[in-house]
């Protein structure tokens, strides 16, 4: 594949990512006119972002694997159908139920499509380039923070929340078109049985390191599961402003990456442990700045900078555990950071719900303090485990 031709798949498949981001986060901008239209609660509505992403983190693993002896290329072009599909079926979705149903459906459509993204891509492209063209694949979730979920937030506001669905699936008929004409076809299926992909969750030392992006991610979107009402009814936002807070957080979230950059080179775990309590102390300052209007908007957008930036080092930690105890597992290894991000938002918006309903959206802030000191003490636990098998190899050495 030429220099142009790899440049040409990353930019297909980034702008694929984004359309997925997008379809995940921007329920998050438009809760209020579905509470509202489904007469719910916003504890309710909020459920339908746990459930997509209990649906992600739950049938993804499944989907690729159920898949695996298909080509990749035919995968993944149907899983990014369906998600178009169903985010045009909307439209008639007249109760909470039909809704959540679309979205569940969604979710593992999403989860085979963006961990095939990857694969394909680093299996297409120049090895020295495959960081490269990962980072910016990833970074579409990025960008859909930025302007995915500010413009349907806008178009649900002043047209119909089911309308800012079917902006997303219209969008996304650009870079589903390029990927008829781009996509290799000569993409090998994923090698081993489903017994043998699957067996990397089994491993004790996987699931503690999946703790890590999970506690990480929840402490986020407690929060960020109801910005909205959080703006509007404890910061006193005008629904006017919502909109363009929203992207000055996407914006932040970009930086984020940036900052998850420079995280992950060398040493990153005690980096991430530094992290967690700084974020811990950024949320506990807006449970006391959450009435303040700037102030809690200066925390606001604090968090957004530092919102994506344990995402590179969890999936390096993540590659190195998995690599070490299932080499026979190494490409179904891709959906391990998606996976525990998705239990982390499903974590998150849970328990977020459930402070709103014993106590209002203002005890969102103090629950990611939680969230985030746990996510401290699984990386120190993670660490120390490291040092004690570093000190089991040397001894073992040495009596050799």
């Amino acid at each position: 594949m030429t220099r142009n031709r790899e440049n040409l798949l990353i930019l297909t498949l980034t702008l694929v990512s984004f359309v997925l981001g997008t379809t995940e986060y921007v329920i998050v901008g438009v809760l209020k006119e579905i509470e509202s239209y489904m007469k719910v609660s916003l504890a309710a509505a909020g459920m339908l972002v746990s459930g997509f992403a209990i649906a992600y983190a739950v049938g993804t693993p499944f989907a690729v694997a159920f898949l695996a002896k298909i080509s990749r290329r035919s995968s993944i072009l149907i899983g990014f159908g369906i998600v178009l599909a169903l985010n045009l079926l909307t439209v008639f979705s007249t109760t909470f139920y039909s809704l959540m149903a679309i979205r569940i459906v969604s979710a593992v459509a999403c989860g085979l499509t963006i961990s095939l993204s990857i694969s394909i891509v680093s299996d297409a492209v120049n090895r020295e380039r495959r960081g490269e063209a990962i980072a910016w694949i990833l970074g579409g979730f990025s960008i859909a923070n930025v302007l995915g979920v500010p413009l349907g937030t806008f178009i649900g506001q002043h047209l119909s929340w089911s309308m800012t669905f079917v902006v997303t699936a219209c969008i996304g008929i650009v870079p589903l078109m390029f990927m008829f004409r781009i996509l290799p076809r000569q993409t090998t299926t994923i090698a081993g049985s489903f017994s043998d992909q699957m067996s990397l969750f089994i491993k004790p030392r996987i699931w503690l390191a999946c703790l890590i992006p999970v506690l990480g991610n929840s402490c986020i979107f407690v929060v960020f599961t109801y910005i909205t009402p959080l703006l509007s009814e404890t910061m006193g936002v005008p629904v006017r402003w919502i909109s363009a807070i929203l992207l000055i957080y996407g914006a932040c979230s970009i930086l984020s990456n940036w900052i998850g950059a420079k995280i992950a080179k060398g040493e990153f775990l005690p980096k991430l442990k530094r992290l967690f309590v700084i974020q811990a102390i950024l949320f506990l300052g807006m449970s006391f700045a959450v009435s303040n209007l700037w102030i809690g908007l200066a925390f606001l957008f604090l968090i957004g900078c530092l919102s994506s930036s344990m995402s590179a080092a969890s999936q390096l930690y993540l590659f190195d555990v998995s690599g070490a105890i299932a080499p026979g597992s190494k490409a179904f290894a891709s959906t391990l950071l998606p996976v525990a991000a998705n239990v982390g938002i499903a974590l998150g918006s849970g328990v977020g719900g459930i402070a709103v309903n014993m106590g209002g959206v203002q005890w969102v802030p103090p629950v990611a303090v939680i969230l985030a000191f746990l996510a401290f003490v699984i990386t120190q636990i993670c660490q120390r485990s490291i040092q004690l098998n570093s000190d089991e190899a040397t001894t073992t050495v040495e009596a050799a």
